[in-house]
């Protein structure tokens, strides 16, 4: 079993475009960190919290490591994103390394396996693919802007494109916040007359606390922006969950209180996760005016403490690619602590954040 999986993992690897050799080894199970989302639903199984930690780790480290090597336009990429996001949720109720140690589960060869993959598709409502079977086509919502994909074949994934950059040209974004507790304050400290920068919240933590929080962001010159009242529903499922209107309840609840608190309209969204149909994105888009917005450069943030090893690998990212929409979380220590080290490098790099508008006027064609 280990030896298949272990084999299934190369494979997987070799056909993905190489990272940064420094970060090869980097997503280690020490450094797992999960990002600030609801939990799923407990699965029926019947397994100690110290299996059961070593499962989804083992899991998390070998779908972590596909999707940092993996470029975000691939099938390969959007998969291993997705699956590592239920895992991160999974594995912040359960606890450290203490239960891995517990378990005696040798995680360095052990990778995804069946009641894993069977949560994970059940979570995301995949499909079963087949060979050669027909796959549902893409879904253009605005063509050299953003297109929905499937992943698995049932999963609808916005996909972003950034070709309205010039080489050199970075819009950063922070999401799930804001934080009440500092965090996002330093990012607004840091960014103010550098960095615009779009901020997609949840109206959950919109309190009285984090209206003061967005009217801040607001106030310093950046996009308030819709990320969902959850993270997507209640449960943490994504909003395929939903039908359509009750996405938009979701999203106009949210959308009030960013008017509330800071005067103005949300104009971006970003689906949690990425993922919702269609139908339900130009709905948004249409009641709320927004502009649909994805990402080209995953940071995966959650994924390590250290901030010098976050900061290796968010500088590799960006170099490889040249330019890009980087995915941040303002809620997250390591994640502050790099962005202020990031825009001095960007600066001392030739590179230029660039307003958050230049992505609404290429999406309504202006």
């Amino acid at each position: 079993m280990k030896t298949a999986v272990l084999l299934a993992a190369l494979l997987a690897l070799n056909s993905l475009p190489a990272a940064a050799g420094a970060f090869e080894n980097s997503l280690s199970s020490d450094n797992l960190f999960s990002a600030e989302i609801p939990a799923p639903p407990e699965p029926v199984i019947d397994e100690t919290p110290g299996a059961a930690w070593a499962r989804y780790t083992a899991a998390l480290n070998f779908y972590s490591e596909i999707a940092f090597r993996a470029d975000p336009d691939t099938e390969a990429y959007r998969e291993a994103y997705l699956a590592a996001s239920y895992l991160r949720a999974r594995l912040e109720p359960l606890g450290g390394a203490g239960a891995a140690k517990s378990a005696r589960i040798d995680l360095d060869f052990l990778g995804p396996d069946r009641a894993t993959l069977a949560e994970i598709s059940d979570f995301f409502g995949w499909g079963s693919v087949m060979k050669d079977e027909q796959l549902s086509p893409p879904v253009t919502i605005k063509a050299g802007f953003a297109t929905i994909k499937y992943v698995k074949g049932n999963t609808p994934f916005l996909v972003q494109s950034d070709s309205f950059l010039d080489k050199g040209e970075v819009i950063l974004t922070f999401d799930d916040g804001p934080d009440t507790h500092g965090l996002t304050a330093s990012v607004l400290e840091t960014n103010e007359g550098a960095a615009p920068s779009i901020f997609f919240v949840l109206g959950s933590k919109l309190g009285p606390a984090g209206r003061a929080v967005i009217k801040n962001e607001s106030e310093k010159g950046h996009e308030v922006s819709l990320h969902g009242y959850w993270h997507a529903t209640e449960t943490g499922k994504p909003f395929t969950r939903y039908s359509t209107e009750q996405v938009l309840a979701d999203l106009g609840k949210t959308a009030d209180l960013i008017k509330g608190a800071t005067g103005n309209d949300p104009a971006f969204f970003r689906p949690p996760y990425g993922v919702i149909a269609p139908q339900a994105l130009n709905a948004a888009i249409n009641r709320f005016g927004v502009t649909p917005m994805g990402w080209t450069i995953d940071t995966l943030d959650w994924s390590t403490k250290d901030p010098d090893e976050l900061f290796e690998k968010t500088t590799s990212l960006i170099r490889q690619r040249g330019k890009g929409i980087v995915l941040m979380h303002d809620i997250h220590p390591q994640s502050v602590r790099v962005n202020v080290r990031l825009i001095k490098w960007l600066k001392d790099n030739g590179y230029k954040v660039v307003n958050p508008d230049r992505a609404s006027r290429a999406f309504r064609g202006n």
